[in-house]
């Protein structure tokens, strides 16, 4: 057998996952409530008239939806009340114009000649599916292409690629540009592609600075320990990024009048129909009530049903086995400019936070989709290297 009838043959696994990505997202779309304001703010383009633009996104969802999604985006007594009065409904819009580079993507594709809803649908499948086409590239640097094909294929089933790419939101995006930016960062060492992608990513969605404010501030210490001046070109390129994209993140956040405890009381307390109006003080009794539920979900017996978080956070660990001491002492002097290891340890922190910021534990794949797929370059490059170390040392093991 031919090596490219070989190769052809390793990608079956890939291709034939991708087609059925394809097929179910893109032919069975999950609308959920969020798909009325992201078409509201794709048509608020050419409609200024509040009251107008309302009325319009119903109308249109109306027509181009079947009855049995319409209905599963009208029905409730929050859904029913926004659809019913203009004023609560554009005050909701906000939270959703604030990612500001997902909303010109969609509007991009609707000026092309898309409708609302297929530029909404495409914006998560075709970013899902990027994002497996860029892991797979990665991992054949270090694995055959069929063990790289099969990895990505348990990646994207443990993870959920399938459902999170079903559902027209901009978390699949975000996760590309993401991962292309880490790409770029530890497989590539295109330094400025990768500031410029974790800067791009906290325009599609702000808590992006999380993870962008704790990868760039580690390579503005690594740069530094490099170079041993805070005027080296790579110090500067990195800090920059960081002092950039911290000021996108409170610009952002002061245009569209963002509040983190509006936000949190909105999604785990009591949904708000009249947002501007929300005066309710911070409580701490209500916030650990929250935090604490979300801590039990995780630790419960069974929250891998929940979220595939604990799988991921697992497989780090088991990877950083009896290598803690190590990267400890090269944290403090690093000795590479870029090391996947260090970054991949950057997701434990970003978990916490998670939990404590917005612990929505039963969503948090979406949030998370990215680091998933950094854990899995770091395992695989990882067990590959042990395995090869184990042949070097007894070669009969073959």
């Amino acid at each position: 057998m031919t090596q490219p009838i070989k190769t052809a043959l390793s990608l079956l696994p890939l291709a034939g996952y991708l087609v059925f990505l394809v097929l179910l997202a893109y032919s069975k779309p999950l609308y959920t409530w969020d798909t009325v304001p992201y078409t509201a703010t794709i048509l608020s383009a050419d409609i200024s008239d509040p009251t107008l633009l309302h009325a319009r996104t119903y109308a249109y969802l109306q027509s181009s939806m079947t009855p049995q999604q319409y209905a599963a985006v009208t029905s409730g007594p929050y859904a029913a009340d926004l659809q019913g009065n203009a004023e609560h409904f554009i005050g909701q819009l906000d939270m959703y114009r604030i990612k500001p580079a997902y909303v010109i993507a969609l509007r991009t594709l609707t000026a092309l000649g898309a409708e609302p809803l297929t530029s909404l649908r495409l914006l998560s499948v075709i970013p899902g599916v990027l994002l497996c086409l860029l892991l797979f590239v990665w991992l054949s640097r270090s694995c055959s292409t069929l063990s790289a094909a099969l990895i990505v294929v348990i990646f994207a089933v443990v993870g959920r690629l399938a459902d999170l790419s079903r559902v027209p939101v901009p978390d699949n995006l975000s996760a590309l540009i993401v991962f292309a930016a880490l790409y770029a960062l530890v497989c590539k060492r295109w330094l400025r592609l990768a500031v410029f992608l974790l800067i791009a990513s906290v325009c599609v969605r702000t808590n992006n600075i999380l993870f962008a404010g704790l990868v760039l501030l580690w390579q503005s210490w690594s740069a530094y320990a490099q170079g041993a001046s805070l005027r080296s070109p790579a110090v500067l390129l990195f800090t920059g990024g960081l002092v950039v994209s911290s000021a996108l993140y409170f610009t952002i956040n002061g245009l569209f009048d963002y509040s983190w405890w509006r936000l949190f009381y909105h999604t785990f307390v009591e949904s708000q129909v009249d947002i501007p109006s929300f005066a309710a003080p911070f409580s701490f009794e209500i916030y650990w009530t929250v935090v604490h539920s979300a801590i039990l979900q995780v630790v419960a017996s069974g929250a891998t049903i929940g979220t595939s978080a604990p799988f991921f956070v697992l497989l780090l660990v088991l990877c950083l086995q009896g290598n803690n001491r190590r990267l400890f002492a090269e944290a403090l002097t690093p000795q590479s400019l870029v090391s996947l290891p260090h970054i991949a340890l950057l997701c434990l922190p970003l978990f916490a936070a998670f939990l404590v910021l917005f612990p929505l534990v039963q969503g948090w794949d979406r949030f998370f989709l990215p680091f998933y797929a950094l854990i899995t370059v770091f395992a695989a490059e990882h067990f590959t290297l042990k395995h090869e170390k184990a042949t070097q040392n007894d070669p009969k093991s073959l």
